[in-house]
C-alpha cells in the first residue's frame, strides 16, 4: 500500500476535487470525476461523525446518477409509467442503497408487511430461476413504483429501449438481453464501481445484496444502520448477489481505483 500523502496534499487534491464533485459525469475521459466523486464517496462513509453516512453515500450516488442520465441519454426509452416488467426479476442492491430505501418505507406497515413475506419466499428461489419464477417486488403498487426516488441503482438504470422484449425477458423467460438505451450500461457501471470501491476504502462489505431480505433486515432494526457501520454482520442472513462472490473485471476495477485513491484519503 502506498504511503500517505501529506495534510497539505490531501486538502489540494479536495479543493482540485471540488468541480467534478456531484456533477453529471461525462462518459468520456471519466478518470479525474471517477477519483474525485469515488473520493467524496469513501470520506463520506468514514466520517463516524455522520450517524446515516451509509444512507447519505447512497443518496449522493443516486442522485449523480440521475443527473448523469438526464444529461446523457438522449435516445427516447421503452419505459414509461405502469411498465413494471423488470420489477419481477432478481434484484440486488448495496447495504447504503438498502439502508436508504428502508428509512424511505418505515412507518409503511403494509409495504413492510409484502417485504417480510417476500424476503421468506424468495429464500426458496434459486438465483439463476427463471423471472416468471421470482417474487414480484414487494414496493410495486398498481403496476407503479411506491419508492421510485429511493429506488436502487439497477432500478434507475435500467432503460430498454423495447417494450416487448421486455416482455419477452421478464414475462416469458426468453434468453435475451435487455435491449439498453446508451450510454445507461455504462453509466450504471461507472456509479456502482464509484460505490462499490468507496466501501472498500471504508473498509465496509462492497457486495450487492438480494434486496427484499436486506430490506427485511433494515426495516426490523431500526438501529440497522448504526451497527452495520460498526461492523457488526447485520445482513448476514441476507443473499449475496453471486456475481459478487467470483472474480470479475469490475471487481479488478475497483482495487485498482482504491489503491490509486488511498494515499489522499
Amino acid at each position: 500500500m502506498s504511503e500517505r500523502l501529506s495534510r497539505a496534499a490531501r486538502q489540494q487534491i479536495l479543493k482540485d476535487d471540488a468541480p467534478w464533485v456531484g456533477k453529471p459525469l461525462a462518459m468520456g475521459g471519466l478518470d479525474r470525476a471517477l477519483q474525485a466523486n469515488t473520493r467524496h464517496l469513501a470520506l463520506l462513509l468514514s466520517d463516524t461523525r455522520e450517524r446515516r453516512r451509509a444512507s447519505q453515500a447512497a443518496m449522493f450516488a443516486l442522485r449523480l446518477l440521475d443527473a448523469t442520465a438526464a444529461s446523457g441519454i438522449k435516445a427516447p426509452a421503452a419505459c414509461a409509467k405502469g411498465c413494471s416488467h423488470c420489477c419481477r426479476t432478481l434484484i440486488t442492491a448495496t447495504i447504503p442503497e438498502i439502508l436508504r430505501l428502508a428509512r424511505a418505507i418505515k412507518g409503511r406497515d403494509g409495504i413492510v408487511k409484502r417485504v417480510a413475506d417476500a424476503a421468506a419466499r424468495s429464500k426458496d428461489i434459486a438465483q439463476s430461476a427463471p423471472n416468471s419464477t421470482r417474487v414480484v417486488c414487494p414496493i410495486l403498487e398498481e403496476n407503479l413504483c411506491s419508492q421510485y426516488a429511493a429506488r436502487p441503482i439497477v432500478c434507475r438504470s435500467t432503460v430498454s429501449s423495447s417494450r416487448a422484449a421486455c416482455v419477452r425477458i421478464f414475462d416469458q423467460d426468453h434468453p435475451e438481453a435487455i435491449p439498453s438505451v446508451p450510454p445507461a450500461p455504462e453509466i450504471r457501471a461507472t456509479i456502482v464501481l464509484m460505490l462499490q470501491t468507496a466501501l472498500r476504502l471504508a473498509g465496509l462489505p462492497h457486495q450487492n445484496y438480494e434486496l427484499t431480505q436486506g430490506l427485511a433486515i433494515a426495516l426490523a432494526d431500526d438501529g440497522a444502520e448504526a451497527r452495520w457501520l460498526s461492523g457488526e454482520p447485520m445482513f448476514a442472513a441476507a443473499e449475496i448477489d453471486q456475481a459478487d462472490t467470483r472474480p470479475s473485471r469490475l471487481a479488478e476495477m475497483a482495487e485498482r481505483l482504491a489503491a490509486a485513491i488511498q494515499p489522499s484519503l
